[in-house]
């Protein structure tokens, strides 16, 4: 009996390996004249959440062409809020991505709240603690942002910095500067999500979240499930304008 070697393992590519491949992809795609289109038929209206109370602070939804930002602590809906906004792009026909350097987006969670996951793009980190997220694997995540809100091809581009707040205080300023100048000519409605105000446009909008008592079905016990997540949201830098608003339990 002879012995058949076994084929050896391909290495695993590097960050900047996979960033050309990305980079040569999305040019190839571009170039593709005849190729079906790939996002929702007006690129000129903001991109609306679904949430009424939300999307009317910020004039229907996030600009494009901006920088925009949705932070709060946990429990206070910004993850359903992002949900929501991939939802409402993925399902009109158009193309989302979603960089999430700490890999925490649920895919069945997101498929419950709505999202078209053939039509999500989602660039995911490696799966650690964030005080285990080094500052170069952010400034990797920034990069990839950059590269697909530059390529035309999506209607949305998100960030998660939810949970890596320490690695992202030591990002320079020029960083949230450069994606400001780089989405500015764009259809691309580029958004930050995490715990504190980090960067938005003087065009982009703005979303503070404040967690409010959670909401149960059933009566006092053990068994009662819960049914919604109550949270308060404000607009601007200075909240000026806020509006109260609930979140169904997926």
């Amino acid at each position: 009996m002879s012995a058949v070697p076994l084929p050896a393992e391909a290495p695993t590519p590097s960050p900047a390996e996979r960033k050309r491949a990305l980079e040569e992809l999305l040019r190839a795609r571009r170039l593709q004249a005849e190729a079906p289109p790939l996002r929702g038929e007006s690129r000129r209206l903001p991109l609306a959440t679904g949430i009424a109370e939300v999307d009317a602070l910020v004039g229907g939804g996030f600009p494009r062409g901006a920088l925009s930002e949705v932070h709060g602590p946990a429990s206070s809906g910004r993850t359903g809020v992002l949900l929501g906004l991939l939802a409402r792009a993925t399902r009109r026909g158009a193309l989302a991505a979603l960089v999430d350097p700490l890999d925490r987006l649920d895919p069945a969670s997101a498929a419950a709240a709505g999202v078209d996951l053939v039509r999500l793009l989602w660039l995911r980190g490696p799966r650690v603690a964030p005080e285990e997220l080094s500052a170069n694997a952010l400034a990797e995540a920034t990069a990839a942002v950059a590269t697909l809100a530059s390529s035309g091809l999506f209607d949305v581009v998100a960030l998660d910095l939810a949970g890596a707040g320490r690695e992202r205080r030591r990002l320079p300023a020029a960083t949230w500067l450069r994606l400001q100048r780089l989405v500015e000519d764009t259809a691309t409605a580029v958004v930050l999500v995490a715990e504190e105000h980090v960067a938005c446009s003087p065009g982009g909008a703005t979303i503070a979240l404040e967690p409010a008592a959670p909401r149960w079905s059933g009566p006092p016990g053990p068994a009662r499930h819960l049914g919604a997540l109550a949270a308060r949201a404000r607009a601007g830098r200075h909240g000026l304008r806020g509006a109260d608003f609930a979140l169904a339990a997926v």
